[in-house]
């Protein structure tokens, strides 16, 4: 083994070099260590051919070192055995195959037959393990490309802000900006934590024109990780233009685009941000005070299951959280958990009950698992961020308020590619988006958030 270990310090620069060539004697220390049966096939060639056929097999001896060598420094010292071992196999072969035509007796070309059907035997197995190998590469990098493609889901809006700011020209962003500035409500309130003092936060608020002037219902709107509260706000006005002629509709921002749920970006404390918008609506005549709704997408549902976690303000009668369950650090298989100042997600929390939610869930979305378990994409303390199943979320905020019965395994009705699981009268409620994705709330129809919110 030192042999060869100094046949391998010796050739390391050959591989650089390709004009230098190992010598006979180090090429012959190779074969002894790494080929010895392959010393016997030598010494046949050199009877039978004489020197200049001996020559031949040693250069391509040298051949063989030099591309060993080139396998281990490139793919490492498991590739190179391989292929030694596929080597060995090849002069084996050819020994026993030539044994088997020199053999006079039936029972000695049997058992030479049967040494060939091992090393036969031995390398189909070589291949279906590299097969398997080879499998299991292509898998990692299906799966590499998926968390890519969940990664730029989760951050769509952000990245078409980018483009857009790429596009449009100055004077084209400043128009429409000025546009959108039309008759807006911007409000703030004022925050400090680790990262900001005095911050001013920003939300908006759009109030429908009514003549009788009755107080009305709110909704706050909460975007994803990525978003901003001007994107959602488009978005929400033009897909449901009759919940927003019915509705006070808030439309908060998070803190670098992001809302603080384990390990964001935003440390800020998002749930005294929320409930200070409610405080302040919950004053006004046009409001009616205990009629709040909180709706938020992907990263903003989760910090909707938060406040619906630790809040004890009453104003709050529904919770809808789309395209995100329980994670594992607010439910932890026993308890609801409360966030903490540090994040550790260590006190157990005790929700208000006599509260209405929603969650809608898309069975092929590859960033929160519909069945539960990590995320392959979103962070969290020491790897990726777990969830509860979709229906086992639902049917743990179903017991929270007050059901007693089993879960259900059926949905209770269907509705195109949403499978409807309802419990307490359509108090707590789960859609199961078929053939949908991150992309779920896509078959949240205006209808169907009017029914849910009428409590019909």
């Amino acid at each position: 083994m030192i042999a060869f270990v100094v046949v391998l310090s010796a050739f390391g620069s050959l591989l650089r070099a390709e004009e230098e060539r190992p010598t006979v004697e180090h090429v012959l220390d190779f074969l002894k260590e790494k080929m010895p049966e392959s010393m016997d096939l030598l010494e046949r060639v050199k009877e039978e051919e004489g020197e200049e056929g001996y020559a031949e097999v040693v250069e391509s001896a040298a051949d063989l070192l030099m591309e060993y060598l080139e396998i281990k420094r490139e793919e490492g010292a498991e590739a190179a055995e391989n292929f030694l071992d596929e080597e060995r196999t090849r002069v084996r072969m050819e020994s026993l195959v030539e044994a088997w035509h020199e053999a006079d007796d039936e029972a000695g070309k049997r058992e030479i037959r049967k040494e060939i059907g091992k090393l036969v035997g031995a390398q189909i197995d070589r291949e279906i393990e590299y097969g398997h190998r080879e499998l299991e590469k292509l898998k990692k990098e299906v799966e590499e490309i998926a968390e890519e493609l969940a990664e730029m889901q989760e951050s769509r809006e952000r990245i078409i802000a980018e483009e857009l700011r790429e596009i449009l020209s100055d004077e084209e962003e400043r128009e429409e900006g000025e546009q959108e500035e039309e008759g807006d409500g911007e409000n703030a309130i004022k925050q400090s934590w680790s990262q900001e003092k005095n911050y001013a936060r920003p939300y908006w608020v759009n109030i429908p024109k009514l003549d009788d002037g009755e107080a009305l219902p709110v909704i706050i709107f909460l975007h994803g990780n990525g978003g901003n509260a001007r994107g959602l706000q488009r978005m929400i006005l033009n897909r449901y233009p009759k919940v927003a002629s019915q509705s006070i509709t808030v439309f908060p921002e998070g803190y670098r685009e992001s809302w603080n749920i384990v390990s964001e970006r935003s440390k800020a404390d998002d749930r005294e941000f929320v409930e200070a918008i409610i405080r302040e609506l919950a004053e006004r005549d046009d409001v009616k005070e205990n009629d709040f709704t909180i709706m938020g997408i992907s990263n903003g549902a989760a910090l909707v299951n938060q406040i619906a976690i630790e809040t004890k303000l009453p104003n709050i009668k529904n919770y809808i959280s789309a395209v995100s369950p329980l994670n594992g650090f607010q439910y932890d298989g026993k308890n609801f958990k409360s966030r903490g100042e540090e994040n550790n997600y260590e006190e157990v929390a005790k929700p208000l009950v006599g509260k209405r939610l929603l969650n809608i869930s898309g069975t092929n979305d590859p960033l929160v698992p519909y069945r539960g378990g990590p995320s392959k994409a979103i962070p969290a303390k020491g790897g990726k961020l777990p969830f509860v199943d979709a229906e086992e979320s639902i049917f743990l905020w179903a017991k929270r308020m007050g059901y007693g019965g089993k879960k259900l395994r059926e949905p209770s009705t269907v509705n195109g590619k949403i499978e409807v699981f309802s419990y307490l009268d359509g108090d707590v409620v789960h859609f199961k988006v078929n053939d949908h994705g991150h992309n779920a709330t896509q078959a949240l129809s205006q209808e169907l958030l009017l029914e849910f919110l009428k409590g019909e």
